[in-house]
């Protein structure tokens, strides 16, 4: 099985096993969506995602299985990959990549996906396209960090440390390696335990806003999404909670 999940109440992990250097197969692929849909139908609210072992989150596509790409099957081949991230995105609840060793190449782009992004010291980022003649990471490196920071990482291919990630704003916060899963899955908790609809709701304004629409149009959303979670009862019982001075129990409705 190249893709662990481990569920805990509302909170699960999806761990990617596929030694030496947890590589992104077609495997994998479908181990990683399977995981998503399985923590979706088990209403999991935030979702840890890392790679097995201390070498790496991922060290990106299966090269053996790019050289035998031809015309007619690199953009199914691309599609795929899409498909993974596409999915993480959209995942009804946070997904947080828990990053130790390297991300490079498809690894870097499957962090870039996750929501949050919680570093170990030993954490490794390379946006490795120009090393190897392709392109990746443009567009959702560009969001995330901006014009400045794409363009250096990748035209040079640079590998970028933890330190300097958080810098960048690549990342979150950095931590010792052996506290990072406990990090990553106290930030899910914190997520698990906020109003289910709102944090959907706030996951699609940002991915909208971060697109191509124009401010007055993101924001128009971002109100019509207000209105419509003002009438839920996790927004009632959030403000009985807050005079009644107790947590609130969100229940997703």
């Amino acid at each position: 099985m190249t893709v662990r999940v481990e569920v805990d109440g509302t909170v699960a992990t999806l761990v990617v096993d596929n030694p030496p250097l947890n590589v992104i197969t077609d495997t994998v692929r479908a181990g990683l969506l399977a995981g998503l849909a399985e923590c979706e139908a088990r209403r999991v609210r935030a979702v840890v995602l890392t790679g097995a072992g201390e070498r790496a989150f991922s060290a990106g596509a299966d090269l053996r299985e790019e050289e035998t790409l031809t015309r007619e099957t690199v953009r199914p081949f691309l599609e795929a990959d899409e498909a993974v991230l596409s999915r993480i995105e959209r995942y009804p609840g946070a997904v947080i990549a828990a990053v130790r060793g390297y991300a490079y190449g498809g690894g870097f782009e499957l962090a870039l996906a996750c929501d949050i992004r919680v570093a170990g010291e030993s954490a490794r980022f390379a946006g490795v396209g120009v090393k190897v003649g392709l392109i990746a990471s443009t567009a959702r490196l560009t969001r995330l960090a901006g014009e400045t920071v794409a363009r250096d990482l990748l035209l040079t291919g640079r590998t970028v440390p933890a330190d300097e990630a958080l810098e960048l704003g690549l990342v979150s916060r950095v931590v010792p390696d052996v506290d990072l899963l406990a990090e990553s899955a106290a930030v899910a908790r914190v997520v698990a335990e906020r109003a289910p609809l709102a944090v959907r709701a706030n996951k699609a304004a940002m991915l909208e806003a971060a697109g191509p629409e124009p401010l007055a149009g993101a924001l128009a959303r971002e109100r019509a999404r207000f209105a419509a979670l003002q009438a839920t009862r996790d927004h009632r019982e959030a403000l009985a909670a807050f005079f009644e001075k107790r947590p609130a129990r969100f229940t997703g409705e």
